[in-house]
C-alpha cells in the first residue's frame, strides 16, 4: 500500500474542514454565541463581543448572534460601540428585514447616538411587527425628544391600539396638550 504524502494529507484535511464549516455553520455560530454568553455572565464584556462578532461573521444569517452582539456592545459602552451596534444590526436586518428584535437593537443604538428620528422609525416598525405596545411607547418617547408632538401622540395611540390597558402610554397621552 502506498503512503499518502504530507501535502495530500493536508489538502484532504483542509477540504474536510471546509465541508464541515459549510455543513455545520449554524452549530458553530451557536457554540460561539454560547461562549459569548458565558463570557458576558463572567463579566468579560470584551471577550463576549469578540465571540459574538465571530459568530455573526461565521453565520451572517444568525439573528441571535447579531442581537447578542448589539446588546453586548450597547452594554459595554466603550467609545465607538454604539456605532458598531448600529452597523451590526443594520447588516443583520438586510438578511432578516422583518425582525422586531433587530429593529429594536438598531433603535437602541440610534438612541445612544442621539438619532431620535431613526430610533423612532425603528421602534415604530418593531411595534407593528411584534404587536408590542412597549415599542410604540419608545417610539413616542423618541418623537418627543425630536420635538414632534404629532408623531408622539400617534405613537401613544398606536400603543393603546395594541393594548388598551397599557398604562404608560395612557398616562403620557393624558398629559399631552391638545
Amino acid at each position: 500500500m502506498r503512503t499518502i504524502s504530507p501535502l495530500r494529507r493536508f489538502a484532504i484535511a483542509t477540504a474536510g474542514i471546509a465541508c464541515a464549516a459549510v455543513l455545520f455553520r449554524g452549530n458553530v455560530a451557536s457554540a460561539l454565541v454560547t461562549r459569548g454568553d458565558d463570557q458576558f455572565r463572567a463579566g468579560d464584556a470584551s471577550g463576549a463581543v469578540r465571540s459574538y462578532e465571530r459568530a455573526a461573521r461565521f453565520d451572517p444569517r444568525s439573528v441571535t448572534a447579531a442581537d447578542r452582539l448589539c446588546f453586548a456592545l450597547l452594554m459595554r459602552r466603550a467609545p465607538g460601540d454604539a456605532v458598531a451596534a448600529y452597523a451590526a444590526s443594520d447588516r443583520a436586518l438586510r438578511t432578516a428585514p422583518g425582525d422586531a428584535t433587530l429593529l429594536a437593537d438598531r433603535a437602541q443604538a440610534a438612541l445612544r447616538l442621539r438619532r431620535w428620528r431613526f430610533a423612532q422609525r425603528d421602534f415604530a416598525a418593531a411595534a407593528s411587527i411584534a404587536r408590542d405596545p412597549r415599542y410604540a411607547h419608545f417610539a413616542a418617547r423618541m418623537a418627543a425628544r425630536a420635538g414632534d408632538r404629532r408623531a408622539e401622540r400617534a405613537q401613544l395611540e398606536a400603543a393603546l391600539v395594541l393594548d388598551r390597558s397599557y398604562a404608560p402610554a395612557r398616562l403620557l397621552l393624558e398629559r399631552l396638550p391638545r
